[in-house]
């Protein structure tokens, strides 16, 4: 393999620190849940309380794995179409999470997904993800980084990592954006939602409807996230897939989330 073809397949690969099956504190339903690895705010600014600080550093353990191979996990995984990309900072892999995200949608357009980050989305739209690289940065930061970056120059020591129109992009391949750092004195208490469909972290937090959003923009389309939970909590949902029923008296969204649901009951008594 050549330098470039090496350069080009590096660039093709996510990095991963871990995935939770049937997670339920990550949107609507029981989620597959994927970690992804690295994040700025946590070697410059970590945020106070992070549950996560396994996801900081660039280097370390970690999985790699190929555009493609990530799709096929999750199109394996993902038994009832829930999916959530959190880390870390999703938004530092934003060039290779499009790609994943639209061929889920191009399988399956009923696919559902979130990405968290710690970044407001206004920002997001103006300037896209930048870093400027400091003096104590260890190497794994900039070999990693200019792995991600959209504008790829191994002299630069400034780095566009997400433009602007590629946010907008990734939003087009999305359901929910759930936007802001985390912050424990706006902590939601989770002994109050702890509930199967519930976006646990804090309430300045908003869980943006990136559809809307785009269709009504500059407007955004949002609850912050606590408010989110209390509207969720007085509906029924589907016992599929998580998401609000019309129909009190139905239990599942169709027949497609009723066979999902029953074909998952069967795999998993194959282990009890």
């Amino acid at each position: 393999m050549s330098d470039i073809e090496e350069s080009i397949s590096e660039r093709q690969h996510m990095r991963f620190i871990g995935v939770t099956k049937d997670a339920t504190t990550a949107g609507p339903g029981k989620r597959l849940e994927l970690f992804l690895k690295g994040c700025i705010r946590g070697i410059v600014n970590p945020c106070e309380g992070c549950f996560n600080p396994s996801t900081w550093e660039f280097g370390g353990d970690r999985k790699r794995m190929h555009i493609n191979e990530v799709v096929e996990m999750i199109d394996r995984d993902a038994w009832n179409r829930q999916v959530t990309f959190c880390g870390g900072e999703p938004l530092l892999q934003t060039r290779n999470l499009i790609e994943v995200c639209r061929e889920l949608k191009r399988r399956d357009p009923r696919i559902h997904i979130v990405v968290y980050t710690a970044y407001l989305l206004e920002n997001l739209l103006s300037q896209g993800v930048f870093y400027r690289l400091r003096g104590g940065d260890e190497p794994a930061v900039q070999e990693t980084l200019l792995s991600y970056s959209a504008h790829w120059n191994p002299e630069l020591t400034h780095f566009q990592i997400a433009t602007a129109d590629q946010i907008r992009e990734l939003m087009g391949t999305i359901d929910i954006l759930v936007d802001g750092d985390y912050q424990s004195k706006h902590r939601i208490p989770t002994e109050k939602y702890m509930n199967e469909g519930m976006f646990i972290g804090s309430s300045n937090q908003r869980v943006i409807d990136t559809q809307e959003t785009l269709r009504w923009a500059p407007q955004f389309v949002f609850d912050y996230a606590d408010v989110w939970m209390e509207k969720h909590l007085i509906k029924k949902h589907c016992k599929c897939c998580g998401h609000p029923i019309n129909n009190r008296q139905f239990t599942y969204c169709d027949s497609r989330c009723r066979k999902a649901f029953h074909k998952r009951q069967k795999d998993i008594a194959v282990f009890r």
